[in-house]
């Protein structure tokens, strides 16, 4: 009997994948950097909008590093009182936490019904990692403070600081308020201070994606005088004239 043929062997595959070789990283020309780095902010988000609409690998980029779900964002209520301790208020990071306490508050207080506060994202929301804060400094009496420039901090015109700066050929004084070598131009009203001191009062960081507010209330609008009843109106007197004539 003749004996069977050998096959040859297989080839036995471990899974193990070969390293990716990274993409090579384009090279920006600095005629390109330098027109980014002057261009009108409008016009900036103009372009990157419309980029975000014709180009999917970019717009995912974008999503990456720019939005996060709402559980992420720390919430709190707006009628807060300790806002002078920006690390002492206890802050509720999600749904579950917030109807917690309300929960809480209704066994303990059975006769006052807590009314529910709205929040301004869900959990599985989408937002911007990135939110602009209504951060304001205060002075010792507590009230706020506006001074030249947002949040508080004006030009610094005591000092000699400015004296060799030309607006015309080196821009706006104002643009630099958050540039770090230009701190010692620019003063807080509050308490005299140069630009990059610590602070004599802060408030915590607000957003409008993390503030837990009560829900608005709507005011019933007066409904509009139909036109038929005013002329029903405008012929009785028109009668009454005639009648006194």
């Amino acid at each position: 009997m003749p004996r069977a043929k050998r096959q040859p062997l297989k080839v036995v595959k471990n899974g193990a994948q070969a390293k990716a070789e990274s993409p090579a990283k384009l090279v920006v020309l600095a005629a390109l950097k330098k027109a980014i780095g002057t261009m009108d902010h409008i016009r900036l988000r103009s372009l990157a909008n419309d980029y975000c609409e014709t180009m999917q690998p970019l717009r995912e980029d974008f999503e990456k590093s720019l939005l996060v779900p709402g559980k992420k964002v720390v919430r709190y209520h707006a009628d807060s009182d300790s806002e002078d301790d920006k690390y002492g208020e206890k802050e509720s990071t999600s749904e579950d936490e917030i109807k917690d306490e309300d929960a809480s508050y209704t066994r303990e207080h059975p006769q006052r019904r807590k009314e529910r506060k709205q929040i301004a994202v869900a959990d599985d929301e989408m937002v911007p990692r990135y939110a602009a804060a209504s951060v304001a400094r205060l002075n010792s009496t507590s009230q706020l403070t506006i001074g030249v420039i947002a949040n508080g901090i004006q030009v610094n015109n005591e000092d000699d600081f400015w004296a060799d700066y030309d607006e015309p050929c080196h821009g706006y004084i104002d643009d630099l308020m958050d540039e770090l070598d230009f701190q010692d131009g620019f003063k807080w009203s509050c308490c005299d201070e140069l630009g990059d001191a610590e602070g004599c009062k802060w408030t915590k960081h607000k957003s409008d994606l993390d503030v837990i507010a009560p829900k608005p209330v709507l005011r019933p609008q007066a409904a509009p005088k139909s036109k038929t009843k005013r002329k029903a109106e405008e012929g009785v007197k028109g009668s009454k004239n005639k009648r006194r004539a």
